[in-house]
């Protein structure tokens, strides 16, 4: 009897179930084939493989070796690996623009799946106190100046602009593509407000109607004041919590400008209750918190209970728009997206984008399933540890 090579490992098994069941899960050649025919990408069978090519596709988005030869000759390469029969570059190219709507449709099956499964996933500490938590951004991508007619850029004649809106939750984003030069603050206009969802936005997407929007729907904006904001001042909290007026001597409202300068206000952290009115005249009774950091004093306007989140609570919670930050850099480096400067033509654009964005997917599922592991690898742990003498 033989000995095998590799002795065999539980959770070395654990991770390739994962890997297989994430991959297959997403990238099932078949079922994505059948998907092609029914939105028409498909009518008869040529010479690509549709299933294959958009698998290749994805996962060519997940390579990063030094030799790479741009992502669409890696794309074919795998194509082949894959057993899709040989085609020339430019058939394959076509075929590749022409799946476009096969990779729109299974982004959006699985972020409508991950949106049904919203209630299995859980936020921790004192996240608890929100449904959910979203933060918009976005992200610029430089293009082939030829593009520039096309998707107009800002600092550069042609870039792409992905307005994306983080779920904590989930760990994935809902994106929409633009030219470069659409604005941040224009990318974002939610059709409705989740209730009891914290949403964290940074400076550029300052706007008074949508603060008192998402505040009247019952969602709970989080957002850097910016330094010519001027609210009205209601009144000031303590440390105990107790409410204090906030007014002029002859009773007329005071501004933000004149009530951080009160002697009570002035040494250090604050807490206040200011009043905003939008463009419409609605009106909402918000908090605006001040906390010191690296010898500046940093303004947040929000809704969170005091009773929960302290003024430096606030400031933590900003912190988590470091987690899109992070998303992004990913879409730079892991997922490929900074080779989509050497594309000349839209359409490639749009199946680059996608291309990645599935990829994307594929790689938060795995991330979970590899989470999955992790606290089934603490709690075997724990099993077999000695017990305390």
């Amino acid at each position: 009897t033989f000995r095998p090579e590799v002795e065999p490992d539980p959770l070395r098994d654990r991770l390739a179930a994962v890997v297989e069941e994430s991959t297959l899960s997403l990238l099932d050649p078949a079922r994505i084939e059948a998907m092609a025919q029914d939105l028409g990408v498909v009518k008869l069978r040529r010479v690509h493989h549709v299933g294959l090519l958009v698998c290749s596709l994805v996962l060519s988005a997940l390579e990063r070796q030094t030799d790479t030869s741009g992502r669409w000759l890696d794309a074919q390469q795998v194509y082949r690996q894959l057993g899709g029969p040989p085609a020339g570059k430019t058939s394959f190219r076509n075929r590749t623009r022409q799946s476009v709507p096969v990779m729109r449709e299974m982004l959006n099956r699985r972020m409508h799946e991950l949106v049904e499964q919203t209630d299995d996933f859980e936020l921790r500490g004192r996240l608890q106190a929100f449904s959910n938590v979203l933060i918009p951004d976005g992200c610029a991508f430089k293009l082939a100046s030829v593009l520039s007619g096309y998707f107009p850029g800002t600092g550069n004649p042609a870039e792409l602009k992905l307005h994306a809106v983080y779920c904590v939750k989930t760990g994935m984003v809902s994106v929409s593509q633009s030219a470069g030069r659409v604005h941040d603050n224009d990318g974002f206009a939610p059709k409705e407000w989740e209730t009891g969802a914290l949403y964290i936005w940074d400076l550029g997407y300052n706007d008074t109607d949508r603060f008192v929007d998402a505040a009247l729907a019952g969602a709970i904006p989080l957002q850097r004041l910016k330094r010519d904001a001027n609210p009205v001042v209601l009144a000031w909290y303590d440390k105990q919590g107790r409410r204090h007026a906030v007014a002029y001597d002859d009773g007329k409202p005071m501004r933000l400008d004149d009530a951080s300068q009160l002697p009570v206000l002035a040494r250090g952290a604050f807490d206040l209750d200011v009043e905003l009115r939008d463009s419409t005249g609605r009106r909402v009774v918000a908090r605006v918190v001040c906390v010191p950091y690296d010898g500046e004093d940093r303004y947040y306007l929000t809704m969170p209970p005091r009773d929960i989140f302290t003024p430096f609570d606030v400031a933590e919670l900003y912190r988590l728009r470091w987690e899109v930050e992070l998303f992004f850099r990913n879409w730079h480096g892991a997922l490929r997206m900074d080779d989509v400067h050497r594309l000349r033509h839209p359409d490639s654009v749009q199946a680059h984008v996608f291309a990645s964005l599935v990829a994307a997917a594929l790689a938060r599922d795995i991330h979970a399933g590899l989470d999955r592991i992790s606290a089934w690898s603490d709690a075997a742990a724990a099993a077999l540890a000695p017990p305390n003498c």
